[in-house]
């Protein structure tokens, strides 16, 4: 092997390292920056039990409203736009405490939601 050989092999395998280099960069890149999903699952058991309810990304509306306001859980009463976990304690914490709710005015009455969160409620909630 000459010297002009042994310099092409070293730049060849300079060039095959870089690559994978490359290639492991743009991996990290896709993982660190790809949108985080979660979607639970649960046995068909679960399922019965709580009332789970699927929501899609594109259509988290369409699959999972109305929410009965009564058998609602804290995340699902927090799928409901400007309704954060304080506001759905407040609710779960009145309806655990009065028993069940019949009527959207009557949470008027829980100190924290006024009549816009009611308004809101009534658009995305139903009573049973």
């Amino acid at each position: 092997m000459n010297e002009e050989e042994i310099i092409e092999k070293r730049l060849l395998i300079f060039l095959f390292v870089g690559c994978i280099i490359l290639l492991a960069a743009v991996s990290v890149a896709c993982i660190i920056y790809s949108p985080k999903t979660f979607v639970p699952t649960f046995s068909p058991e679960e399922e019965s039990q709580n009332n789970v309810v699927y929501v899609s990304e594109s259509s988290e509306e369409e699959s999972s409203f109305p929410i009965e306001i009564n058998k609602a859980s804290s995340e699902e009463l927090e799928l409901i736009p400007n309704i954060g976990p304080a506001t759905a304690k407040l609710i779960i914490d009145y309806r655990n405490e009065y028993g069940t709710i019949v009527s959207f005015s009557e949470l008027l009455s829980i100190d924290g939601i006024g009549e816009k969160t009611v308004e809101i409620l009534k658009e995305y909630c139903i009573i049973n």
